[in-house]
């Protein structure tokens, strides 16, 4: 087994060069206020006090597992993946963003800065790079911690996103200065305590952070990688809710052989679970799948509602449970991991691999997959035709873009639908009944949650995109890829064209907001590259898009007033023809 045990500060981890991420597989971020207030009361407890000055102190902080050695020179900017540390590598992200804050707010803008390039780094080129990468909580923690102006603020519409504000609220206010000073005064004395600077104070938490040690364990193989975390966490490990499902499946069907069916089959849909790029963790899955098939159950409840539910609780209705847990793997796998090869490469369902593909890695709305898999098991079924069916999920689509990308409605008004929806859809026994749940019970209650016009508008005209590393560039791109569908009557995305600013994005101003913004090809992007804009219109012309043309022919000159005009007419044009929806006189 090739691994590499070294021991390590946090300060050489993020300092190293590398982007460490944290595979869809792992669990989200979940430290509750206790583990969060242990971690920084443990910091604060190492500090001492010598020669009037406060000091930091050892701490180990255990073992972090990676794939992938970030302490080779040779393999700098590589991707390092995090099976094992990553509540830890998150939540010392989230108290250095909130040091970052505490040091602006004092006016320490250069120790500000400082503290930041633990969050974020720079490669050769100078582009920004956040240093931790998550699939599960983006885009809302680079936004909400990875983003030192917090520009674009978002309320949080996961369970994951709401544990990460509420821990960046208690670090930010712990290190507020009487706390702390009322803090340390409990160890170090109030007469000591209140001879230091704050600056200093936060400075010395920061070097704590910075110093404390681990041990860091490398390997190359994922194969590896899962084996060694099985052992660092065999010991004293409290039983999930899905092993203890695990183990009362497995006690009744108790088959003794030399093929055990419930090993079998509960392996079969482990592997299913990471056979493609995105892997998903078992638990993440069953809670979707349950709540889909069963009851909206929390995390909590899982197995005291397995045990009611699921009667009676003998060998074959297990074994049927366990079917129907398979089948829906493979459907949910696809689901996640959309790929035109599970179609045959057949062009009538390129829309849904990108219907797909934005819904859970353009948008990463998590909850929508509840309803995808009923959607899916339906279809498997016959009884919802091909028509109903893309209606639904591009219905899906276009309401998650406006009401999570663009107004940041809240995520728990949608998920009780989508419950709701998934287990009555599974119960109806011909198209009819499918047709008309999906009106009644679907889209009728979420055009209820749709945003406005204004609301709309508001969010729509307010889309950058930068050259930059961004979190906005993904909503403001797909809103660009599909006005330019809108315009050459295409559904799918076009491979060869790129973002392109029409004032350069170089004057600044107001370049970067999508009235500025436009679809043209790659190679004629680069030929426009910073000329003004009569040079750029003879470019424009050669381009094969008709939105692009459209534009050159109806503009002779362009200046950047016009911008925010432009921005509110596309945002017109999308409500209404990508949307489908009316504006009324009163929005």
């Amino acid at each position: 087994m090739n691994i590499k045990p070294k021991d390590k500060t946090i300060k050489s981890l993020l300092i190293s060069g590398s982007q460490f991420i944290i595979p869809r597989f792992q669990r989200e971020y979940s430290w509750d206020k206790k583990n969060y207030q242990e971690f920084i009361d443990d910091m604060l407890n190492c500090l001492s006090i010598k020669d009037n000055k406060l000091i930091s102190d050892n701490y180990f902080l255990g073992t972090m597992l990676f794939i992938g050695d970030y302490s080779e020179s040779n393999n700098l900017d590589s991707n390092i993946y995090v099976v094992d540390g990553q509540q830890r590598i998150t939540s010392i992200t989230i108290l250095f963003s909130a040091l970052s804050d505490r040091f602006r707010e004092i006016g320490e803008d250069v120790l500000s800065e400082q503290v930041f390039r633990y969050i974020m780094t720079q490669n050769d080129d100078g582009e920004d790079i956040r240093i931790l990468e998550s699939k599960t909580h983006y885009p809302y923690f680079s936004f909400y911690i990875q983003d030192r102006e917090k520009k674009d603020k978002q309320p949080p519409s996961t369970e994951e996103e709401e544990v990460i504000k509420e821990s960046f609220i208690y670090f930010h206010n712990k290190l507020d200065e009487k706390k702390l000073r009322a803090h340390l005064s409990k160890t170090l004395g109030s007469d000591n305590v209140n001879q230091l600077e704050y600056k200093e104070i936060l400075k010395t938490i920061r070097d704590q952070v910075l110093g404390t040690t681990f041990i860091s364990i490398s390997t190359p193989d994922k194969k590896n990688a899962n084996k060694i975390f099985e052992i660092l966490n065999a010991k004293g490990k409290q039983l999930s809710h899905v092993d203890l499902i695990k183990n009362k499946i497995f006690e009744i069907i108790d088959e003794k052989g030399s093929a055990d069916y419930a090993e079998v089959k509960w392996d079969a849909i482990k592997k299913i679970l990471v056979s493609r790029n995105e892997s998903v963790g078992l638990a993440t899955y069953y809670r979707h799948f349950w709540i889909s098939t069963y009851k909206k159950s929390s995390a909590n409840k899982l197995y005291d509602d397995f045990i009611k539910i699921i009667k009676p609780q003998n060998r074959d209705k297990y074994k049927e449970f366990l079917v129907e847990m398979e089948d829906n793997a493979k459907n949910y796998i696809k689901i996640l991991n959309p790929s035109r090869q599970d179609y045959e490469n057949r062009k009538e369902y390129f829309w849904l691999v990108q219907s797909l593909n934005i819904l859970m890695n353009y948008f990463n709305i998590v909850q929508v997959r509840i309803a995808l898999l009923a959607l899916f098991k339906v279809k498997d079924e016959g009884l919802i035709n091909t028509k109903k069916f893309k209606e639904t999920i591009q219905f899906l689509e276009n309401f998650h873009f406006a009401y999570n990308s663009i107004v940041s409605g809240a995520a728990n008004r949608f998920e009780t639908i989508y419950a709701k929806f998934a287990i009555e859809i599974r119960k109806c026994k011909n198209k009819s009944e499918v047709n008309t749940l999906i009106d009644t019970m679907l889209i009728t209650l979420l055009n209820k949650l749709f945003p406005n016009f204004e609301q709309f508008s508001n969010g729509f005209i307010k889309l950058t995109f930068t050259k930059k590393d961004n979190p906005s560039n993904v909503k403001t791109k797909y809103a660009i890829q599909k006005l330019n569908s809108f315009y050459e009557q295409e559904e799918i995305f076009s491979d060869l064209g790129s973002i392109e600013h029409i004032v350069s994005e170089s004057s600044g101003n107001n370049s970067c907001n999508i009235g500025n913004l436009i679809i043209l090809e790659q190679r004629l992007n680069n030929e426009a590259d910073n000329l003004n804009y009569s040079d750029k219109k003879k470019i424009y012309l050669k381009s094969s898009y008709n939105w692009i043309k459209e534009f050159t022919n109806n503009n002779d000159d362009w200046e950047i007033d016009k911008i925010e005009s432009r921005a509110k007419e596309l945002s017109k044009v999308y409500y209404t023809n990508i949307l489908g929806k009316q504006i009324h006189t009163n929005d």
